[in-house]
């Protein structure tokens, strides 16, 4: 790297946490092809991605071993900037996990980009930038380049062309899938294998959800089916998932969550060994008749929404 205005340690620092094994890759955002001559014959807005780009990333982020290439957010050009920025989750979140995205159009302080230049996320991820150059004027002029950034943020974080996206809205994903025979928690084979129970009995199965812009029980049109074979639903037909206060209950990811959502699961007429695999249903106002697990799921999820008659 270039001589450094930082100490010897600090390089250190840098080489650790920004140097990878893997080499610098094509950027695949070279040849976009654009809607407007990029040519403005004067200096960009300073509170532009251009101007973002020319006097910040470029200079200050873009090291070699650093957002070169080697791994994202990508800074060689104002178009990967942009492609890797918006919309997109952090590789290294803060320990709270408060930032979904390294960028939300529309709202610095929601932006990880923004708490990366301002505070240490702690071990060798210090406030970036790490390293900055001899000639580089970014720790005078740091308030206002940061600024600077926010309010490119704030107005809608626009592309070249001044074009603006949305937030991304994900669908919803479960946290957790449980079932209780008369208040008492049945076990399963193993974390990811179906839930144990008899056959014969009355089961409430109960569903956790979590989602990046409702709360569970603002979800909507919840409803479950289930089928013998985890593959083919077509005989299967939806009915609804009651809503309730909760129950505390043994998460997929961490221990216990909230769960709020139920039905009545009778075994009646299942044998011993005999599998019932369940598939549910949401809205959250923009993903419909989302459908977990889906065919796109991993099998360990499949079986996380299964039980297994003893």
């Amino acid at each position: 790297m270039k001589k450094a205005l930082f100490i010897i340690a600090a390089v250190a620092t840098t080489i650790i946490s920004c140097s990878k094994t893997t080499g610098v890759v094509n950027n695949p955002y070279d040849n976009i092809i654009r809607d407007i001559d990029t040519f403005r014959g004067t200096e960009p807005s300073a509170t532009s991605l251009e101007g973002i780009h020319k006097n910040i990333f470029i200079k200050t982020c873009a090291n070699s071993g650093c957002h070169d290439g080697t791994f994202e957010p990508d800074f060689r050009t104002a178009e990967s900037s942009f492609n890797t920025l918006i919309n997109q989750a952090p590789i290294k979140p803060d320990p709270l996990q408060t930032f979904e995205y390294r960028v939300v159009p529309g709202n610095a302080d929601a932006s990880m980009l923004i708490h990366r230049m301002t505070v240490d996320l702690g071990g060798n991820s210090g406030i970036m930038p790490l390293i900055v150059n001899p000639d580089n004027d970014y720790p005078i002029h740091k308030d206002k380049h940061i600024q600077n950034i926010k309010d490119w943020i704030n107005a809608g974080a626009p592309d070249l062309d001044g074009n603006t996206r949305t937030a991304a809205d994900f669908p919803p994903q479960i946290l957790g899938v449980n079932a209780r025979n008369g208040g008492v928690l049945q076990n399963r084979g193993g974390k990811y294998e179906p839930i144990l129970v008899d056959a014969n009995i009355n089961l409430t199965l109960w569903f956790s959800l979590t989602d990046d812009k409702l709360s569970q029980d603002q979800l909507s049109n919840m409803k479950i089916m289930w089928s013998i074979n985890p593959d083919d639903y077509s005989q299967a037909t939806f009915e609804p998932l009651t809503k309730s206060p909760g129950q505390n209950l043994p998460g997929l990811y961490t221990g216990s969550v909230n769960h709020q959502w139920s039905y009545n699961f009778n075994t009646v007429g299942y044998v011993s060994g005999e599998v019932i695999w369940f598939r549910m249903s949401c809205d959250d106002g923009v993903n419909l008749n989302y459908n977990i697990p889906n065919e796109n799921s991993m099998f360990f999820l499949k079986k996380y929404f299964a039980i297994k008659i003893k």
